[in-house]
């Protein structure tokens, strides 16, 4: 693509190779590009989407730098990765090839002063041995090449060079810059993506009697007495008449502003939902958790301050949702309480309407020691007892000898981190995963007890509901 400039021309500000071994970023500001334009841009780099309840949207695309992620046993290497990059970070102004486009696009961007965010997150149990997960992986974040991300006026897009000193592929990455710019500048590729949804060819799901059994199985470790909850999750596999699309999958799901809508992909596969549930949102010393667990459909009606107000009605007076949620406040305090200088527990849970569904609700404040880290944080809240079980050693055994599919990243962190320990992450629920033409949907229920196999398995297909919606698959029979 032309750029205005002769063949082979150089920059006229091409940066020296810095002499620190640290990537180094610059940022240019643009007039309002929807960020999924760069997935349509750059179709086949590595690329990730996150909106955040209420707030601006994301998305990155490429590798500069990868951070190992295993909740399970690598939080504190993860740490001291992201310490040893914040130390080596280097940010510069934009060079003027970039500011210099036809028509004055761009301007010199704003780099926030807390550091770039990394992108990414992990399987639930750490190891996602499916085929269809080929390309995930155990858990990353990753320093992307490409960000682009809304402003209040406008767009960001901040460049990422690796942490290397060879003069060529800075120069290189830079002219690839200059024609994203002047792409992006022109407005991407249009706010449509795709064509129609495929129809749907098939759909096949696990049997309610096999669900049944499960349920059982997982009440008789409760009644033993080495169990107190455990959540199990059923997979149903859609087949389409064509490729799917993620880009026009997220759109359609980020038509809802009250859950975190995110989008991972790898090679021809993406990882893509609409989470309900906040795993941790860090600023600083300050740290955020939500117990999410208890759900009731939302009831037919007109009002839906009245379908709310009877939905309450319904999980107050639920001994089992009562319990359940109660067991998931419990589990995330003690977990939490050994870093905690102070902590907040709500009195009573409040219900939130989500969709079709209400869920209980109670968000936990805590006040950290100094020097934990973000990923130790990780360490000790997931799996939270909110999709995994307690206790939760117990909980995850079970579930791997009860569940007859890998669950890969369905129910793991996801979101982003920041060098100084910042972070926002969702738990990976309400999702799918997208390959060619097939999706196949994740949802999961809380045992306790109390719990009626029959109405757990209704409720993860109104769990279902969401993506098959987003999908275009409303009404396909299993």
């Amino acid at each position: 693509m032309a750029t205005g400039r002769a063949p082979g021309a150089r920059l006229a500000s091409e940066p020296h190779p810095p002499s620190h071994a640290g990537p180094v970023l610059f940022a240019v500001d643009l007039p309002p590009v929807p960020p999924l334009a760069l997935w349509e841009l750059l179709p086949h780099e590595e690329a990730t989407y996150w909106r955040p309840p209420g707030g601006a949207a994301v998305a990155s695309a490429g590798s500069v730098l990868r951070v190992p992620l295993r909740p399970r046993g690598g939080g504190r290497d993860a740490d001291r990765a992201l310490e040893e990059l914040g130390r080596s970070l280097r940010r510069h102004p934009p060079p003027r090839e970039l500011l210099e486009l036809p028509g004055a696009l761009v301007r010199p961007g704003g780099p926030s002063p807390c550091g770039p965010r990394l992108f990414g997150g992990a399987a639930f149990l750490g190891r996602p041995e499916g085929r269809e997960w080929a390309g995930f992986g155990p858990g990353e974040v990753v320093l992307p090449a490409w960000t682009l991300e809304e402003l209040p006026d406008g767009s960001r897009l901040t460049l990422a060079l690796p942490p290397d000193r060879d003069v060529g592929q800075m120069r290189r990455r830079l002219r690839e810059a200059a024609d994203l710019v002047e792409r992006l500048g022109a407005g991407g590729p249009g706010p449509a993506s795709g064509g129609p949804f495929p129809g749907v060819a098939g759909r096949s799901d696990l049997a309610p009697e096999a669900w049944r059994a499960m349920v059982e199985a997982g009440q008789a470790a409760i009644q033993a007495g080495g169990l107190r909850k455990i959540v199990l999750a059923r997979r149903s596999e859609v087949r389409f008449t064509g490729p799917l699309d993620p880009v026009a999958v997220l759109r359609r799901l980020a038509r809802s502003e009250d859950e975190f809508v995110f989008g991972v992909r790898r090679g021809d596969a993406t990882f893509l939902g609409a989470s309900p549930e906040t795993l941790m949102r860090r600023d600083g010393e300050r740290l955020r958790v939500e117990a999410l667990a208890g759900t009731t459909r939302l009831p037919a009606g007109r009002g839906r301050a009245d379908r709310l107000a009877r939905a309450a009605e319904r999980l107050y007076g639920s001994g089992k949702d009562l319990e359940e949620h109660a067991l998931v406040v419990q589990g995330i305090a003690d977990a939490l309480a050994p870093f905690a200088v102070h902590r907040v527990l709500p009195e009573w849970p409040r219900v939130r309407g989500l969709g079709t569904l209400a869920h209980l609700s109670s968000e936990i404040e805590v006040q950290l020691r100094e020097g934990i880290g973000t990923g130790a944080l990780l360490e000790v809240l997931h799996p939270t007892p909110a999709v995994g079980g307690l206790p939760r050693a117990e909980a995850l055994d079970l579930i791997e000898r009860l569940e007859p599919t890998e669950r890969g990243w369905y129910a793991g962190p996801v979101g982003w981190v920041r060098p100084d320990g910042g972070a926002e992450i969702a738990v990976g629920i309400r999702s799918a995963l997208l390959r060619g033409d097939t999706a196949w949907l994740f949802a999961g229920a809380g045992i306790v007890a109390a719990s009626e196999p029959d109405a757990e398995y209704r409720e993860t297909g109104d769990k279902l509901g969401r993506l098959l919606a987003a999908l275009g698959a409303e009404g396909a029979a299993a």
